[in-house]
């Protein structure tokens, strides 16, 4: 913890547990607790890092009416895989992503992770929706491959490798587009005063197509270099986040979800607080 933080105004401190908080920490749980006071974990799609911490909330707000699209089984709405997105989010993405060293911006830093977090934990969640729609596209079949605690089966059923690969390289595509500084020299020059708004955007728009086939082009080259791509974050790496963690959290949530909508707790590898794969450090993709 950080001495003389205290504990974030409005919060709790859950019995047994010191108020030994990161400056990280400190930061999200006050975030949680403004957040909270205004209904936004009410919503089926949003999910606290740290619930325990969160006040009843006591004002007059009304509850929202969300259309029930997810089972209302108490066990399947407390699902809630924060804890070991946190952990991998520190200890996987943060050194992949970042240089070594201290430029004393904690500040805005924590400000960044905590829209990261949020985000992600809002991807990974929506395997509850995807679980529930594959669910009611196949209810014998999941049904009968719980009952028989076929978990690789569950996983294997889900599974659409197709899609995944879209996602993946949408991923890619994105980063190299918007990850990189615009292309200075590919931009038309201007007289004083002169306006030429047309020709800078449509500069703009062809380095992000120049960006964007860099990209397709370096996944499926075998040259290791090449695959390098100058910029804030070499796209590889943001590929390398989704395949080996966002996707495989996403589908850990929907092989729970999908056990317990079967009425059947989770194997134990499928807990929250783990991966059933567990990740330890991102790799580069196999080129074949």
């Amino acid at each position: 913890g950080v001495p003389g933080l205290g504990a974030p105004p409005g919060s709790r401190v859950p019995e047994g547990e010191e108020d030994g908080l990161s400056f990280l920490d400190f930061m999200l749980v006050g975030t949680e607790v403004l957040h909270s006071a205004v209904r936004r974990y009410e919503s089926p799609e949003e999910h606290a890092f740290f619930p325990d911490r969160l006040p009843k909330r006591t004002n007059s707000l009304s509850k929202l009416d969300y259309p029930n699209l997810l089972s209302e089984d108490a066990a399947i709405n407390a699902l809630n895989w924060n804890k070991i997105l946190y952990r991998k989010y520190l200890d996987v993405i943060v050194p992949a992503i970042s240089n070594q060293g201290d430029d004393e911006q904690y500040g805005s830093t924590v400000i960044a992770d905590i829209a990261v977090l949020q985000a992600l934990s809002k991807r990974i969640h929506f395997g509850k929706f995807v679980a529930e729609s594959k669910y009611c596209s196949n209810p014998d079949g999941f049904q009968q491959l719980v009952e028989a605690n076929d978990a690789d089966g569950v996983m294997a059923l889900l599974t659409n490798e197709k899609v995944e690969e879209q996602v993946l390289t949408r991923a890619r595509l994105k980063a190299a587009t918007y990850g990189r500084e615009p292309i200075l020299s590919s931009l038309p020059t201007t007289k004083d005063g002169e306006e030429n708004s047309t020709s800078i955007i449509a500069a703009a728009a062809a380095a992000a197509v120049v960006a964007a086939v860099e990209a397709v082009q370096n996944s499926k080259s075998c040259d290791a270099s090449a695959q390098k791509i100058k910029g804030k974050v070499d796209p590889g790496i943001i590929e390398s986040i989704y395949r080996q963690l966002i996707i495989p959290m996403t589908k850990d949530i929907e092989v729970a979800y999908l056990f317990l909508r079967c009425g059947k707790e989770p194997p134990m590898e499928y807990s929250s607080d783990r991966m059933s794969v567990d990740v330890t450090e991102l790799s580069p993709r196999a080129i074949i």
